[in-house]
């Protein structure tokens, strides 16, 4: 009965979005210390450590203040996901580099890079992190 309202109803004005509709992501760390350890040894990124409603948070540094950004996450209700949704995260803009040094530091790569739409939309792979977690990243070309 509630599928059958729904689908009644006026649709909403469809129209592109002003801005960027990804403005925060959370990935589920079991080891923080590692994670951390992680990302800042594979990516060359800072975070910034914080406490939050009872979650142990690093916070990923972005010059801009108002950028999406992410933050590794130790909480009970975080759960580790080798299944299930992505993040992307351009960390480089050429990938092929990136995605050589990751594997040259034994990261598993569980989707090797790979061109969107001939490359018109950029190059993306799949890792996994040292959480277990599948973490996408994104770069506008593949070799510099």
């Amino acid at each position: 009965m509630q599928e059958q309202q729904v689908l009644n109803q006026a649709p909403l004005h469809q129209a592109p979005l002003q801005q960027a509709p990804l403005v925060w992501g959370e990935i589920a760390v079991e080891d923080m210390a590692r994670a951390k350890a992680f990302y800042q040894t594979q990516f060359g990124v800072r975070f910034r450590d914080e406490q939050m409603f009872g979650m142990e948070m690093a916070i990923l540094e972005t010059e801009a203040p108002q950028a999406a950004s992410i933050a590794l996450v130790k909480h009970d209700m975080m759960r580790l996901s080798g299944a299930g949704s992505i993040l992307y995260l351009h960390l480089s803009d050429h990938l092929a580099p990136l995605v050589e040094r990751l594997e040259q530091n034994d990261v598993e790569i569980a989707l090797p890079a790979m061109a969107i739409k001939e490359g018109e939309c950029g190059y993306s792979c799949v890792i996994v992190d040292s959480e277990g977690n599948r973490v996408g990243l994104w770069a506008p070309s593949l070799k510099g």
